[in-house]
């Protein structure tokens, strides 16, 4: 005699399968979306700001609006924070001086919240670098 599957259970299981699963900050190449709430980010040099965290060495990288940056981060459940932030030396046209405020907020960070595939970097629980994943 053949047993049928509780078609309950089989929506459940097919359901559970689509769920798509909450992303890391690890590992995702994080794109900038705001700095402190000012979400006109520029694209300098054809270069779009984001961030990486690399959980086999703790080191952070990416790219600040013109020059890429890289340095060491602490990661410790929701607490966050990064060492000194090194930049390369290109000269570029940055009139909102949004490359400095974006090196500059990093140094300020202490958490982070990833909410709707967004992620927040936090000090002392008000979001000040919010990015996006794509």
């Amino acid at each position: 005699m053949k047993k049928l599957i509780n078609p309950f259970i089989y929506i459940l299981v097919l359901i559970s399968g689509c769920a798509t699963a909450e992303l890391s900050i690890e590992n995702t190449r994080w794109y900038l979306v705001e700095i402190e709430g000012d979400s006109s980010i520029s694209i300098l040099n054809d270069k779009e700001p984001f961030l990486e965290l690399d959980m086999n060495s703790s080191k952070v990288g990416g790219n600040a609006s013109c020059n890429n940056f890289f340095g060491d981060y602490i990661l410790d459940g929701t607490s966050l924070s990064f060492g000194m932030i090194a930049t390369t030396m290109m000269a570029c046209q940055d009139e909102g001086n949004q490359e400095h405020r974006f090196i500059q907020a990093l140094s300020r960070i202490d958490s982070y919240e990833i909410r709707n595939n967004e992620l927040y970097l936090l000090e002392n629980g008000k979001y000040i670098l919010k990015f996006e994943s794509r």
